[in-house]
């Protein structure tokens, strides 16, 4: 038995592209209404093909790479965990957009992904423990707005500084 592949969309987008463009490429594409298309977007790996061969689960990657949307391609065996939020079967690649939005340059970073704003990160096992900290704060004090916060011990005198300006004069101005 030959191995089969899925398809996993997490709402990532194409640089050059705007979300409402993506959103609304994959609604027509997979004729959804706003609250599954609203699924696709929330961060969350979803199913969006599965059970296929590796060349057909490339071909659908690319198909949706077109519409502005970043999936990728997983080992069915070794997927367990998204469902399925869109219809599997594809239509025609000529109802794909006719201008695709600029894919990402080749960088060196497969398989490194950007999460949206808000997810979660970190695995619970790789955070760090709240650590609840007693700072002691008895020994400072608070001062009323424009108070003058120098000790008079902490005060420089000023400098007496002698100047002769009976050299210097003033002439008026010219009447033009």
């Amino acid at each position: 038995m030959s191995a089969t592949f899925s398809v996993i969309f997490r709402g990532d987008i194409a640089p050059g592209a705007t979300l409402a463009e993506v959103r609304q490429r994959l609604q027509d594409f997979f004729n959804l209404d706003d609250a599954r298309a609203g699924q696709l977007f929330s961060g969350r790996p979803v199913t969006v093909k599965k059970n296929v061969e590796r060349d057909k689960a490339e071909q659908f990657r690319a198909l949706l790479a077109g519409m502005g949307a970043l999936a990728e391609v997983r080992d069915s065996a070794a997927d367990n965990g998204p469902s399925s939020a869109a219809p599997s079967a594809p239509r025609p690649v000529a109802a794909a957009p006719s201008s695709p939005p600029p894919t990402a340059p080749a960088s060196g970073l497969d398989g490194v992904t950007v999460e949206p704003p808000g997810a979660d990160v970190l695995r619970p096992g790789e955070r760090r423990p709240d650590v609840h900290r007693d700072v002691a704060t008895g020994h400072l004090s608070l001062d009323s707005p424009g108070a003058d916060i120098l000790k008079p011990h902490e005060r420089q005198k000023p400098v007496e500084v002698h100047l002769d300006l009976s050299r210097l004069r003033v002439e008026p101005a010219d009447d033009a």
